[in-house]
């Protein structure tokens, strides 16, 4: 089995309902040379109008994230966005990776008054990546000095109640890779230290007799919750609670490092039915970024290189396009791997070439059978008159039947001149 080494960047930040930052700092708070990004954000601006604007268009953080002067520049496709009131995750891939990534799969689950809201919860994203399966989670989990019970529970909560449809992967802990973020809320034990003497230990740089004391390390190593996980080393100061606009403590909360990115990996073993753990995942670096003042938490960031299962997917090509007169009827031809079976469900997607998310498509068409003679597994789809308007350079993509959809093949790029449509070799 070849192994593949990639990286991926996951961000998680408490932004008690702040609009966002410009593009130049949220491009700071990126590194853009991995492979994936995930976003997980708690306590987006979750008020009724927020909610129903966000559902017709798009959430303003997602939006800022993935505009031309951040991600899209850098080739960074969104792949889906998934929001449980306040809790928000973004996934985005680089576009080279898009065909390999499939089976898609959103799930939530609401920890909030005993499960009856979503102030509280976790949102997650699954998907396979070639040979591996992958499960990012964000979570908010339940807050206060005194309610560790209360957290270990939420994670039970969502661990039991999340379900997906892939065979043998369907709940979280069944996948290759997990990456779990979010303000978990874990603190140090009451009976440690007092507020004034966490603030004096962080401000000689005394940080391990504090984490001798966090909850989250002793859950862990108890098996009590999130058994299996690991972190990277943590060598920043706790992440919570601070005076807005500042860096001051406030000294109403004892400070904690409630922002946490944890991982589990496994690998199948041959002929056994369980899985056991192996270092597929390895630290880059692990940050909180604490420049930023504008909530009462600092992001932190976890850069990590992770090894992938090998391999090449099968994908669906495209003919160049060599004419396509605007005005008139298009024509598009594929051809299908014996391993694709074509469905009246899958469909078409035209894009702009600098398109920045997978829901940014300008049109599309659904397949229909109509075979090519004396080409097997080839199929002609007729694009409807005027399916694109504007002068431009596009590339168009076969398209899954589920939601959220994945690229299953991408055609060359292809230029609109207003009169005619010519295909231009990548």
């Amino acid at each position: 089995m070849t192994v593949d080494v990639l990286s991926i960047y996951l961000l998680t930040w408490n932004v008690v309902t702040v609009e966002p930052p410009s593009s130049d700092q949220l491009q700071s708070l990126l590194d853009l040379s991995a492979d994936f990004i995930a976003v997980g954000l708690q306590e987006v601006k979750s008020q009724p109008q927020n909610i129903i604007s966000d559902s017709l268009y798009e959430d303003p953080w997602t939006n800022s994230l993935r505009q031309e002067d951040v991600l899209a520049k850098n080739n960074y496709v969104k792949i889906h966005t998934v929001r449980l009131v306040g809790i928000l995750l973004s996934f985005f891939s680089k576009k080279k990776h898009l065909t390999s990534i499939r089976d898609v799969e959103t799930s939530f689950t609401r920890t909030g008054l005993n499960g009856l809201w979503g102030n509280k919860g976790a949102v997650s994203i699954r998907f396979n990546f070639k040979g591996s399966s992958i499960c990012l989670v964000n979570c908010h989990l339940s807050p206060h000095d005194k309610k560790l019970e209360s957290r270990i529970a939420d994670y039970h909560s969502i661990v039991n109640s999340q379900t997906f449809h892939k065979e043998k992967i369907s709940s979280i802990l069944d996948h290759d890779l997990v990456f779990w973020f979010g303000d978990l809320n874990f603190r140090l034990h009451p009976d440690s230290f007092s507020t004034s003497e966490i603030v004096d230990l962080v401000s000689q740089n005394d940080l391990k007799p504090l984490l001798e004391k966090d909850e989250l390390n002793d859950t862990i190593s108890s098996n009590k919750a999130f058994g299996g996980f690991s972190e990277c080393k943590i060598t920043f100061k706790p992440t919570y609670k601070f005076v807005l606009n500042s860096e001051e403590y406030d000294k109403k909360r004892r400070p904690a490092w409630t922002d946490r990115v944890i991982y589990r990996s496994f690998e199948n073993v041959e002929q056994k039915p369980q899985k056991k753990e192996v270092d597929i995942v390895q630290c880059k670096k692990y940050q909180s970024h604490s420049n930023f003042t504008i909530s009462d938490h600092k992001p932190v960031s976890a850069h990590l290189d992770i090894q992938i299962k090998g391999g090449v997917l099968d994908v669906v090509t495209f003919d160049p396009i060599k004419s396509w007169i605007t005005g008139t009827v298009g024509k598009i031809i594929i051809t299908l791997p014996t391993s694709i079976e074509l469905s009246s469900w899958h469909w078409i997607a035209i894009y702009r070439e600098q398109y920045s998310s997978l829901g940014e498509y300008v049109s599309y068409m659904w397949i229909t059978k109509q075979p090519l003679p004396n080409r097997p597994r080839s199929y002609e789809i007729n694009v409807p008159e005027n399916s694109i308007r504007i002068p431009g350079k596009y590339i168009a993509a076969y398209m899954s039947d589920t939601h959220p959809y994945h690229i299953m093949g991408i055609s060359p790029v292809f230029e609109v001149d207003g009169t005619h449509l010519q295909y231009k070799e990548l």
